[in-house]
């Protein structure tokens, strides 16, 4: 009997097994493989993600810290002096401003030892040499509102919550598909990943665009460059958080091909900057009142030992900031020196209108008429006219046909029609009859009426130990804060906390349409005698004792945020 047909059956079906075993081998190879690769893809990611953190937490820290311009930004490391060294290149101040200095690598030592121009020395670094996965450096833009112009004399930028109303030259951050994801950036941060697209990194100082990517959109052709900050009119301050190149279909038509893109970028917007700014700001005013309050010891060497927390300042305060006596709630009475009492009067009658004050235009800014009809034609000396207005700040006159206006040079003033006098820049603390104010002192009507400006007997806050920075100062921070204590007896309340001495409110910017607050029908404005115009909650707004908790959430329509200064 022949056997050699079954055997033949026998080696053909270990043949198709073995062929099988091998190809099945092969594409379990092939998707160890591809695992693999994706799982090295999201581990590089992760880490890549983790250290665009870092990057964004360390460069916040830096701005805050700085040591004379808090929340001032630093220049990239570009490479205009051929090289990439790390650190922050300002230019010469012979040299105007130019849009290229605000994108570059992120300047990972500080700021370059020889850009000492006018004093403006940070020798703090950043604290790590930042790098993606794959080993690049990191690269940087930067708002052109929060950096150094280094052009002539020198300018800075005043930094404080009312930037981040500033309509221009914040970078602007769009998704995949160009919608805007934020308007408001203050600086962001990328990591370039490995060359695409035949990006060629030998040189000693690349230009930006051998490691930034660049992507069009199929639906109008329009070009997204993270590496044209600000060349053209698609991409002025404009980066795009593209996806990566690896994980686009070939079906996705949202992007014109080949698509070569895999930057990775993070971002901080004008608020994240300002919130972390402010906790500083809290911090120096906070302890300026407690330098204030308590005596020298250990813990408080600067103590002055006062004994109480000042009396405030009026709301809308524009001209000294001078404690009002017996006021528990406003401003921080920052005036460096004791104000002086004075008076100023007003009349109608017997056609007569007249006006003076007990120390002549010394405390005030000057004296108006607004006429009830019709303008003004001339003014001579120290008045002069817009309109129905004319406003004097010393002898002189404006006229009307045989109407007059005059005032002399000891701030006596006379009209012989009817009209609405001010008196501007006297922060007065009281008015009665015919006058009514906000700061400044409006009269009008028939009768007499008088404003006053009392002395507090307060030592002035701002001097000695419990004088503030000035950086607080030059920034105006003390108008972003409202100020109240428990000098009348009665002890605040923030939240859960009750018997509180002191505390302080973070106001942010003022909030306008198209966001309303709930304190306030309308824009808020500012200066204001009006605390919704600056508090945005009812609670905080209502003129009582009681204040929100602190650490709340920050919205679109709420700004306020609590400081406890004691105990």
């Amino acid at each position: 009997m022949n056997s050699q047909p079954a055997n033949r059956k026998t080696q053909q079906g270990a043949v198709l097994m073995l062929i099988a075993f091998i190809i099945g081998l092969g594409a379990a190879a092939f998707m160890y493989k591809m695992f693999n690769a994706s799982n090295l893809q999201a581990a590089q990611d992760e880490k890549t993600m983790r250290v665009l953190n870092e990057a964004k937490s360390a460069l916040i820290a830096w701005a805050v810290s700085h040591p004379n311009h808090p929340g001032q930004m630093p220049y990239p490391d570009r490479n205009l002096d051929g090289n990439y060294d790390g650190y922050s290149d300002c230019f010469a101040t012979n040299q105007s401003f130019d849009y290229k200095f605000l994108l570059g690598r992120l300047p990972v030592h500080g700021l370059d030892p020889n850009c000492n121009h006018h004093g403006i020395t940070v020798a703090a670094a950043l604290g790590a040499d930042f790098r993606d996965a794959t080993g690049e450096p990191l690269w940087y833009a930067v708002s052109k509102n929060l950096v150094h112009d280094y052009y002539g004399t020198g300018s800075n930028p005043i930094i404080n919550p009312s930037i981040a109303n500033i309509a221009t030259d914040w970078i602007e951050v769009v998704d995949r598909n160009g919608n805007v994801i934020s308007n408001r950036v203050a600086a962001v941060i990328i990591a370039p990943g490995t060359s695409v697209d035949g990006q060629d990194r030998s040189s000693a100082a690349p230009e930006a665009s051998e490691y930034l990517d660049r992507i069009v959109r199929s639906s109008d052709g329009v070009p997204f460059k993270n590496y044209g900050y600000p060349l053209n009119q698609f991409d002025d301050n404009q980066f795009i958080i593209g996806e990566d190149g690896r994980t686009v279909g070939a079906n996705d038509t949202v992007f014109q091909k080949p698509y070569y893109f895999n930057d990775k970028l993070l971002f901080i917007t004008a608020d994240e900057l300002l919130a972390a700014l402010e906790v500083r700001a809290a911090n120096e005013l906070k302890n300026a009142l407690l330098n204030y309050f308590e005596p020298v010891s250990g813990d408080r060497p600067n103590g002055r030992g006062v004994g109480y927390f000042p009396y405030a300042a009026s709301l809308g305060s524009s001209k000294d900031y001078a404690c009002v006596t017996s006021s528990v709630a406003g401003v921080l009475p920052i005036n460096s020196v004791a104000p002086t009492s004075f008076t100023c009067s007003y009349s109608r009658g017997g056609g007569v209108t007249s006006a003076s004050c007990s120390t002549g235009f010394t405390n005030i800014s000057s004296i108006d008429m607004r006429r009830n009809n019709n303008n003004f034609t001339s003014s001579s000396g120290s008045c002069a006219h817009s309109g129905r207005d004319c406003a004097c700040t010393g002898a002189g006159s404006c006229s009307r046909n045989g109407q007059t206006f005059s005032c002399n040079a000891s701030g006596s003033c006379a009209a012989n029609f009817s009209g609405t006098i001010t008196f501007k820049g006297g922060d007065f603390t009281s008015a009665s009859s015919r006058c009514s104010l906000c700061n400044d002192a409006t009269c009008s009507g028939a009768g007499a009426g008088i404003a006053a400006r009392d002395s507090c007997a307060d030592p002035v806050f701002n001097t000695g130990g419990s004088q503030l920075p000035t950086w607080i100062m030059e920034n105006k921070w003390h108008d972003y804060f409202y100020y109240a204590s428990s000098r009348n007896g009665i002890k605040l309340t923030s939240g859960s906390k009750v018997n509180i001495d002191s505390l302080l409110i973070g106001t942010g910017r003022s909030i306008v349409t198209p966001r309303i607050v709930a304190s306030k029908v309308g824009d808020q404005l500012r200066p204001s005698c009006a605390v919704s115009d600056y508090l945005d909650s009812n609670e905080n707004a209502n003129s009582d004792e009681i204040f929100d908790g602190v650490n709340l959430t920050r919205t679109q329509n709420y700004n306020d945020h609590t400081y406890i200064v004691a105990p």
